[in-house]
């Protein structure tokens, strides 16, 4: 980081990838591919793109997350005691690879595990979690990419609902809910029914046999959330939707209604039950030499209950990850055009910045100013090289108010501005 201001970036973000099934998650730049294991995050085998929305709502803040969780013992009283409950261990999960970021859920099945699907995170280089009104960052335990079946490790505990999943998968025409964070936005939730068991897509497909079916609505966001029964428990992880039909070998776009894909809840169970008791690690991307460890992750803090808190601090470490990842094409493209500009390109925003790094950040009050744009008081700490730092320092201590711009899934970064003077990190004990 040099003596200018902390970072400004952008590139406008697609929120859906597509197959003849959607999958669920958010991208920066609408990247889609052909298989889970290629460019992440990304979806199931894709072959049409979705058009994207005309228009992008606005998040709005919304209610001061509940601070005492309740853990396995559910209301049982109807749908909104238990969402209630459960929705405080729903994670918004967002994702940097070296050359994109995305967004999508998942969910806290003890106080330092998410499960997820396994697309949303597939060759992440950061993944942060925003939980319960916490914002914390997390490295991959245990993925199988053809089962589509993630387990996170987060880097501190957390407070939430501990989700259990269902012994058996649910009769067709059990009543449902999809819990997440659809379109990248505000938590939501979404009922319906199991409309099938065991599916394969459609006949053309080949299936694995752990797939079910449901009329519950899903959209790009809700990957890697849980699908729940009337009595609390996961009977499926947010897999995909269908867009459209295979006919004589020529995929059709149509419009199809009420046709969603989980993973099945049983079979997840065996999975991530395997997890928890073997702990495996896979470790993270490395996008440059001068990549920090994909161990040393940003500590964050949000000292606000405006939902919006949430949104802008994984908004920030997206951008923060992607510098110390040494991913600065990414990183550039988290500020708005108008920013971009300003800062002469990214070859010039970029200079010097190999010996600078993001450590934490501390989201403070947040303002609307317009319609889609609000202001965020941060104080952000860094450590650079003595020649880049401000009067010398190695470590610092920004103090800052971010403008930003709502882009389909993320806050973009319009303006940096400082209110106080850089201040050197205190010292140890």
């Amino acid at each position: 980081m040099s003596q200018n201001q902390p970072h400004l970036r952008r590139k406008g973000i697609a929120i859906v990838c597509a197959l003849l099934l959607i999958s669920g998650c958010g991208l920066i730049d609408g990247t889609t591919n052909a298989g889970p294991a290629t460019a992440p995050p990304s979806a199931p085998p894709q072959t049409t793109p979705p058009s994207a929305p005309s228009e992008t709502p606005t998040p709005t803040p919304g209610e001061t997350p509940t601070p005492i969780p309740t853990a396995s013992d559910t209301p049982s009283a109807g749908w909104p005691e238990l969402i209630a409950a459960d929705r405080t261990g729903v994670a918004r999960i967002a994702v940097t690879s070296c050359q994109s970021a995305g967004a999508g859920t998942g969910f806290l099945v003890d106080d330092t595990h998410i499960v997820t699907a396994a697309h949303v995170i597939v060759g992440a280089a950061g993944i942060t979690i925003g939980v319960n009104g916490q914002v914390v960052t997390a490295t991959v335990e245990g993925i199988n990419v053809a089962e589509d079946v993630a387990l996170l490790k987060i880097d501190q505990p957390v407070t939430g609902h501990h989700f259990e999943f269902a012994a058996e998968d649910p009769p067709e025409g059990t009543e449902v809910s999809v819990l997440g964070y659809p379109l990248g936005e505000n938590f939501a939730s979404d009922s319906g029914h199991i409309s099938g068991l065991n599916r394969q897509y459609s006949p053309v497909f080949n299936g694995i046999g752990h797939i079910t079916q449901t009329d519950t609505a899903i959209n790009g966001g809700n990957s890697g959330g849980p699908l729940v029964t009337m009595d609390g428990k996961v009977v499926g992880i947010v897999k995909s939707t269908r867009i459209g039909t295979l006919d004589n070998g020529v995929v059709t776009r149509r419009d199809i209604q009420s046709t969603n894909y989980v993973v099945s809840g049983k079979f997840a169970k065996t999975l991530v039950d395997a997890w928890l008791a073997a702990s495996p690690s896979t470790p993270l991307a490395t996008c440059t030499a001068n990549a920090l460890p994909t161990n040393n992750q940003i500590a964050v803090t949000v000292d606000t209950p405006d939902e919006r808190g949430m949104q802008v601090a994984q908004s920030l470490l997206i951008h923060g990850q992607a510098i110390n990842g040494g991913a600065y094409d990414l990183a550039y493209r988290m500020f708005t055009p108008a920013a971009q500009q300003e800062q002469g390109g990214i070859a010039t925003w970029s200079q010097g910045m190999d010996t600078s790094y993001w450590q934490a950040i501390d989201i403070g009050n947040i303002a609307s100013t317009a319609p889609g744009t609000i202001t965020a008081n941060v104080s952000l700490q860094t450590t650079q090289s003595a020649a880049k730092g401000p009067d010398g320092q190695t470590c610092s201590i920004w103090h800052m108010q971010y403008t930003m711009v709502w882009a389909s899934v993320w806050w973009e970064i319009s303006e940096a501005t400082s209110t106080m003077p850089t201040d050197p990190c205190p010292a140890g004990p």
